[in-house]
């Protein structure tokens, strides 16, 4: 599970507010976003646990990223690395860091929500889409324009992994 990652100006860790793209009733922008969704119904309260994942399988079941999957509200959580950690058979843990081979940044796929707390601001926040292995899904060039403004069938079906070969996975 990628539960922090790397961008331009720092590292990001759920809570955070972090850079985010999206093109959604209007032309594509650049904003800041709370890493850790708070639907809308969460009327600005985040919970105990920051919903950092959205997990692929169930997206559109889920109370909690079937409406921002319905809605088209996709984004791109801004990257140069991320990070996870691996068990190997005898149960040691480790931390290890992706990059993509081609591309100094990149986009994971991400979906949004606005929420308000009663009498306070809009929270804008966003989660990240993991694949069944608990990683998230990095876009190439050619799937953002699918995953930004495509139809819901469309931006599924960028939702799948890298290749090994586009991919550099180095221990910290």
């Amino acid at each position: 599970m990628c539960d922090r990652y790397h961008f331009r100006e720092g590292e990001a860790h759920p809570g955070q507010s972090v850079p985010v793209l999206r093109e959604f009733d209007g032309p594509r922008e650049q904003v800041e976003m709370r890493w850790g969704l708070i639907p809308y119904a969460a009327r600005g309260n985040p919970g105990a646990q920051p919903l950092i994942h959205a997990p692929l399988v169930g997206l559109a079941e889920s109370h909690l990223y079937r409406g921002p999957w319905l809605n088209g509200q996709r984004c791109l959580q801004l990257a140069t690395s991320y990070q996870f950690w691996r068990t190997d058979d005898q149960g040691h843990r480790s931390r290890w860091q992706v990059r993509a081979r081609h591309q100094e940044e990149f986009g994971l796929a991400a979906l949004w929500d606005r929420s308000q707390p009663a009498g306070g601001a809009m929270i804008e926040s966003c989660a990240l889409v993991t694949l069944p292995d608990g990683m998230p899904v990095i876009l190439g060039p050619d799937a953002l324009a699918a995953w930004l403004t495509g139809t819901a069938l469309e931006a599924a079906a960028v939702l799948v992994p890298l290749p090994d070969s586009d991919l550099h996975v180095t221990p910290m």
